[in-house]
């Protein structure tokens, strides 16, 4: 009696069928947007640092720009990357601080280790081959990513396309988390 009814339950499970998951715009092989622009809201905790800015980013494969303002919207501080390497913040006083790569600018002077390198294509989700995605949305769209030791987790995305890009996004690493709510997309 036992087998017989493994041999019902096998058989009907051979029947279902998966149903076939939207195109995942966002996944692999979508290109990276090579330029963008995009304004919104950072907080950064590190262990028991914190931080809320304002930022306007501008992408380009050429140069990446990040304006960060205060609550009152008073500029704190500008940095720039280029993409053959040279990176550089511009404090509010003028001072300036140098560095090879935007993401050592930010581990020296802001004491957080951030990577900004695979930033565009995580705000973007557009996720490289080698990260491992957890969780899709219904229209096949990241959810949960984890790349390179981060957990990058899309909380909403501006509208209900496939190819809509995120408004809220959470990336962390042990004590470390950046939470980037997007007002305006220029892509």
């Amino acid at each position: 009696m036992r087998a017989l009814f493994l041999a019902c339950v096998m058989a009907l499970a051979a029947c279902a069928t998966v149903p076939d998951l939207p195109p995942a715009v966002a996944l692999r092989g979508a290109p990276e947007l090579p330029r963008f622009q995009l304004e919104g809201r950072l907080q950064v905790r590190d262990g028991e640092r914190s931080a809320a800015v304002g930022v306007y980013w501008e992408h380009a494969p050429e140069l990446d720009s990040w304006l960060f303002t205060g609550p009152l919207g008073q500029g704190l501080a500008r940095i720039e990357s280029k993409a053959g390497g040279g990176a550089r913040m511009i404090l509010s006083d003028g001072r300036q601080v140098i560095a090879g790569t935007a993401a050592e600018l930010a581990e020296s002077v802001l004491g957080v280790g951030a990577p900004l390198e695979e930033l565009p294509r995580w705000v973007t989700a557009r996720v490289r081959p080698q990260a491992e995605v957890r969780t899709l949305d219904a229209l096949g769209r990241p959810l949960k990513v984890v790349d390179g030791g981060w957990s990058i987790d899309y909380i909403d995305y501006v509208g209900g396309a496939p190819d809509d890009l995120p408004r809220k996004i959470d990336i962390h690493r042990g004590d470390t988390r950046l939470r980037l709510i997007v007002d305006s997309w220029n892509p």
